[in-house]
């Protein structure tokens, strides 16, 4: 058993009430022999709840719910093939690229890299009853993420992978309207210059910061959000 099919068992415990704020969790020792693993597995997966704000840790007072997750809860970012889903269409995904490189200026820059600072850049399209709904340019932290990997992602979109293995808990969001470059224009199959809609999002989880995202979306595609 990984150590994130633990994280989300016992993430599961919480949020269903089965383990209440300010109670204490079974020790790494009794929940490695629960699930068959070691504990160092156990402990990552304890490691990483307690980092998203979930559980508390004390060297000698053990683990305890957090009295208060709400304050580092992650945030609730959108599946965009359930929103594509739930608008009556059929929703596909299709992984365009996946490597590790050196990312733009720009984009170093804002995630705070030096200049060696490789990221993992992912280009995805996703399509709404076979039409091009949304065009996504991630460059992402690998050390923010362990686990994933371009064979992860030809079969699971990174929105997906996020919330079940590294949910956020901070974002900042810019929306503007462009010119669609060629490149984008291609995939959307709109015209090259044609009115686009780019959603610029800079997430962190706690201090680390996690990846920077771009979504373009051509004209006639609805999105909608709740706070």
């Amino acid at each position: 058993m990984e150590w994130t099919d633990i994280r989300r068992d016992l993430l599961a415990r919480i949020q269903t009430g089965v383990w209440k704020p300010g109670d204490s969790i079974p020790r790494e020792v009794e929940l490695a022999t629960q699930y068959g693993c070691t504990r160092s597995t156990v402990g990552r997966a304890l490691r990483d709840l307690a980092t998203a704000g979930f559980l508390e840790r004390r060297r000698k007072g053990g683990t305890t719910v957090s009295a208060n997750p709400v304050r580092k809860a992650p945030l609730e970012v959108p599946i965009i093939a359930d929103a594509i889903r739930k608008s009556g269409k059929v929703a596909s995904y299709r992984l365009l690229t996946c490597h590790i490189g050196m990312p733009p200026r720009v984009v170093s820059a804002r995630l705070g890299l030096g200049p060696a600072g490789a990221v993992m850049f992912v280009a995805a399209l996703y399509l709404a009853d076979g039409v091009p709904h949304q065009l996504e340019h991630r460059w992402l932290v690998p050390a923010a993420m362990p686990g994933l990997e371009a064979e992860v992602l030809e079969r699971t979109p990174v929105d997906e992978w996020l919330l079940h293995n590294a949910p956020l808990t901070r974002a900042t969001i810019e929306i503007e309207a462009i010119d669609a470059p060629k490149a984008v224009a291609d995939a959307l199959q709109m015209p090259v210059g044609g009115a686009a809609l780019l959603v610029t999002r800079q997430s962190w989880r706690q201090a680390q910061v996690i990846g920077l995202l771009q979504l373009y979306h051509a004209p006639g595609v609805k999105l909608s959000t709740a706070i």
